[in-house]
């Protein structure tokens, strides 16, 4: 059989990559300058950061302790012991991890909270130990090429630095931090309010370390009195237009402060009392066994421990119960916590177009908000931690 070679023939139809000019040379080339949301990082390569395991148990070893006891129990730990523990060259991640520019001791302490009339005696062991020094350097290395391993525990420990200060000054999300000064035109006025705020990670490059810093923006419930918040949600002019339904649809799931208390421990609302406050009787127990159980109101409880006279009785009490206990607190001595965020499928039409015209800005507005985002004195070059050697400065 004899194969004849096959022929392609040209058609019309064919396309062709448009040619550039001078045969592909540089005639046409032309050089873009481009604004990036990235900050060089300056850093002293010959400092060391210290790094250190952090272990905080209570009085019953399998029981969990809260992330607000870990914050609480760190925090007096090194006020009590400024010289050893110096606050200021520390950076804690809330968890297991303290980073410090200096030697800290290690061993077990142990921090106890006496009774009080408000809180039960309480003790807990605080246990911490060196795990690494970590090398500023390496991360030099790495950078310059002249190492190939990546040195993510000396970015670990520097990211936790950087957050240190913003998560004491501003709202924390997540990774993010929103602030809590707000302009009239960010408040909705049912109780909401839209914050700025910024999430920033380090990013190792060839041109050295980099901060990376994007905006955003958030509708979050404003920190404020629960009655105050409910007349304003619901537009009431008083609080006998309560509607029991819309409250509980509202409030289940939040968490307050009581301000008839110094104890700040967060509390979360799990419903209301089925009874209005001024009908609402239960059994007082003398803890120290002096007298036997009487029948009080919670309207005479208050006034008599607390000299706090209650006026609004009729609607119901907030249950801060846990673990199946009723915990009745009247409404109006009950705060809502900060950084509570109000979902965004909630907001009316005109919110959620405000939000997001607030959200989404031109890029020279965005530009604008990062420059003043990143030079704040909450953000993360307004705290320099000059006994870390971990200096921002090109900014």
């Amino acid at each position: 059989m004899n194969l004849k070679p096959s022929v392609q023939v040209a058609t019309s139809d064919r396309k062709e990559p448009m040619k550039r000019p001078d045969r592909g040379g540089v005639v046409a080339v032309r050089r873009v300058n481009l604004y990036v949301n990235h900050y060089k990082v300056n850093f002293n390569p010959e400092s060391v950061i210290r790094h250190y395991d952090v272990e905080i148990k209570g009085e019953i070893p399998t029981k969990k302790v809260s992330r607000f006891e870990l914050a609480m129990v760190r925090d007096k730990v090194f006020t009590d012991n400024p010289d050893e523990f110096p606050l200021a060259m520390t950076a804690y991640d809330g968890q297991k991890n303290i980073f410090s520019a200096v030697e800290l001791p290690t061993g077990s302490y142990k921090v106890e909270y006496p009774k009080t009339e408000e809180m039960r005696g309480r003790s807990y062991t605080f246990t911490i130990k060196q795990v690494n020094v970590l090398k500023l350097g390496d991360l030099k290395e790495y950078m310059t090429g002249r190492s190939s391993f990546n040195p993510r525990d000396v970015l670990q420990g520097m990211d936790v630095v950087m957050k240190e200060h913003p998560s004491k000054c501003m709202i924390t999300v997540g990774k993010s931090f929103f602030t809590r000064e707000t302009e009239p035109d960010e408040d909705f006025r049912f109780g909401v309010i839209a914050a700025k705020g910024y999430r920033h990670t380090l990013k190792p490059t060839a041109q050295g370390l980099s901060l990376c810093l994007d905006y955003s923006v958030l509708a979050f419930r404003k920190a404020m009195s629960v009655i105050e918040y409910l007349k304003l949600y619901f537009n009431w002019s008083d609080m006998r237009q309560f509607r029991r339904r819309d409250v509980e649809e509202e409030l289940i799931g939040l968490k307050v402060t009581v301000n008839h208390r110094k104890n700040k421990q967060k509390l979360t609302i799990v419903g209301l009392s089925m009874q209005n406050t001024k009908d609402i009787k239960f059994d007082l127990i003398d803890q120290e066994g002096n007298e036997p159980p009487r029948k009080t109101s919670i309207v005479e409880y208050f006034r008599i421990k607390y000299g706090r006279h209650i006026v609004h009785k009729d609607i119901p009490c907030l249950d801060l119960g846990k673990n199946g206990r009723q915990n009745f607190v009247p409404m109006e001595f009950c705060d809502l916590v900060e950084g509570q965020i109000y979902p965004k499928d909630n907001l009316d039409k005109d919110s959620a177009l405000w939000l997001k015209k607030l959200s989404l800005v031109n890029p020279q507005q965005r530009q604008r908000n990062i420059d003043k985002m990143i030079k704040a004195r909450n953000g993360p070059s307004g705290y320099v931690y000059k006994e870390l050697h971990f200096y921002c400065l090109s900014f």
